[in-house]
């Protein structure tokens, strides 16, 4: 019997201790709607701290005692492409729905079941920001199952429900509802976090992405200039690491609902919120992206989606299409290996297949680039005309530019410093930003060029046109001009070709490779203007035939003259 008195007197001691905690935090609060409260919601009679949620006799047949009518609401709920556990949402329950009986905004404050010793209160309904609602499509998920199923659907970027951290609570039925992020008793921090949500630690206590911890967004300084919009109204943070998630997305009132993206505007904003004109980021994307020759980024907006197959998803690009923000990061790589800056970003290789995450940086560009032609109303037409450029650049070609391996021709002279038969170059080394230095903040890539096809520097195609360093100055950043066009002993006559009769470049080279020729021969038949360049010769033909280094010849007629065939040296 003692034992039993014993027992129960500890009990009551530890549910007194327990009031007493809470009691003390719930005053310093915003939900402290007493005569006492300092917030912007308080009544001007009741002083019973608790009696706005919690009645001991009577109760709403709910848990925790609960003193509140509950709303005859239905929720339009969240919905997203990528939501894992779009099969199991129903209808907010359990802590959700007693948080939403204010939080919706349809119910007074002062709809009690149980009125205040003082008499009825007259608290309307909430209203501001804090006001959710009907519509949560914009809003996290809650009340959905958070369980050992669900981890494996997210292939290791969810955490182990059993090793959440205490502060972290699911209901007795193991689904996460609004109390797994806000403990309604206490605000330590702020919107009554259960944990600190600086460098989006509260998040990623669950959100376990692969490499985020090193990324850019996890881990960059840099702080708003004050210039443009604000990129972060709604935090008290200053630096993009702080930020963290909250860059990009809001956990509440998202205004682009699918994946609580931070603008509903342009799919671009999301990024040039930051990216843009030295707002947060050093490199200026907006001006970049906005030129004559880019990706056109600002058409198909949200188009994208994150498991989209390139062999059958709508022509498009965005963003997310080349990087992925939660893992992109300044790692530097040499050719083809791919860097930091397209980490996690899936692809395509070099036989057509699928990879989740690319490992070379041409993959990335294949996921467009290399899985169907990309034909466009004024092109250039050739013998082989595909347009599909993993296909050209494919190192069982006769020929090609070295960009998934080095090239063929392992006689070939006259490069300019850096550059050798054994090189490797990376798409962007010519498919870039015209303004790009290295040490500017101009970003290196293929978003905008004042060059079409978004090229770094000047490469005339049109026929005829004069020689001179700047039409060709793409060609000449890695081929040596003087030797080029200074006809040599053994070599292709240029001079008579490229100087004297001005055809370009282009007339006899596919810049990407040729499936059927070596030296990247692939006439052009028709220029991007609609003019008739290369036709059959007398004979009907239109070949080229090697005979070994520096050794051929062509059966073609252009410019009027007849090569039927015409051999060289």
């Amino acid at each position: 019997m003692m034992v039993r008195t014993i027992s129960w007197a500890v009990v009551i001691c530890a549910v007194q201790a327990v009031a007493v905690t809470a009691d003390a935090s719930l005053r310093d609060t915003p939900h402290n709607f007493t005569v006492t409260g300092t917030g912007t919601v308080v009544d001007s009679t009741v002083t019973e701290l608790c009696v706005f949620c919690h009645t001991p006799h009577n109760s709403s047949p709910q848990h925790a005692l609960w003193n509140r009518q509950l709303p005859g609401s239905v929720y339009t709920l969240y919905d997203s492409s990528s939501l894992s556990a779009s099969g199991t949402l129903n209808q907010p329950s359990g802590a959700s729905r007693l948080c939403l009986s204010c939080h919706d905004g349809t119910l007074a404050l002062g709809a009690l079941l149980q009125v205040p010793q003082t008499g009825p209160t007259m608290l309307g309904q909430l209203t501001g920001q804090t006001v959710l609602g009907t519509d949560l499509s914009d809003d996290h998920p809650v009340s959905f199952e958070y369980n050992s199923n669900l981890v494996a659907l997210e292939q290791g970027e969810l955490a182990d429900p059993m090793l959440l951290p205490s502060h972290i609570r699911l209901d007795g039925a193991g689904q996460l509802q609004c109390t797994a992020c806000h403990d309604p008793h206490d605000d330590p921090y702020r919107k009554f976090l259960v944990a600190d949500d600086r460098a989006g630690a509260l998040c990623t206590t669950c959100h376990t992405l692969r490499d985020w911890p090193l990324s850019s967004h996890a881990t960059s300084p840099k702080t708003w200039s004050g210039l443009g919009p604000d990129p972060w109204p709604h935090t008290p943070y200053e630096t993009v690491a702080d930020n963290a998630c909250e860059s990009c997305h809001r956990p509440h009132a998202a205004p682009r609902p699918q994946r609580l993206l931070s603008t509903d505007a342009i799919e671009p904003m999301v990024c040039l919120f930051c990216h843009n004109d030295g707002n947060v980021a050093t490199k200026d994307l907006g001006t970049s992206i906005g030129k004559g020759s880019g990706h056109r980024v600002f058409f198909d907006n949200w188009t994208h989606e994150p498991g989209e197959d390139p062999n059958t998803m709508s022509r498009h690009v965005a963003c997310a299409d080349c990087h992925n923000p939660h893992k992109v990061n300044d790692t530097p790589a040499s050719a083809p290996a791919i860097s930091g800056r397209q980490l996690g970003v899936p692809g395509v290789n070099t036989s057509g297949g699928t990879v989740p995450e690319s490992v070379y940086q041409y993959e990335v560009c294949y996921k467009c680039h290399g899985v169907r032609d990309q034909a466009t109303p004024m092109a250039i037409v050739r013998v082989d005309n595909t347009r599909n450029v993993r296909l050209e650049t494919d190192q069982s070609n006769l020929s090609y530019h070295p960009v998934t391996a080095i090239g063929r021709n392992q006689t070939m002279g006259g490069f300019e410093p850096g550059y050798s038969t054994a090189s490797i170059i990376y798409c962007v080394d010519c498919h870039n930003d015209n303004d790009w230095t290295g040490t500017g903040t101009v970003p290196r890539g293929p978003h905008g060029s004042l060059y079409s096809p978004i090229l770094e520097r000047e490469y005339r195609t049109d026929d005829p046109t004069p020689e001179s360093f700047q039409n060709y100055e793409l060609c000449y950043k890695c081929h040596n001009r003087n030797y080029l066009i200074t006809d040599q002993a053994g070599t292709f006559p240029h001079n008579r070709h490229v100087v004297n009769s001005q055809s370009s470049c282009a007339v006899c080279h596919d810049a990407h490779g040729s499936r059927q020729d070596e030296h990247l021969i692939n006439f052009m038949e028709v220029d991007q203007n609609g003019q008739t360049v290369v036709t059959q010769s007398s004979s009907q033909r239109l070949e080229y035939n090697s005979f070994g280094p520096g050794s051929g010849e062509c059966y073609l007629s252009c410019h009027s003259v007849d090569h039927n065939p015409r051999t060289y040296p």
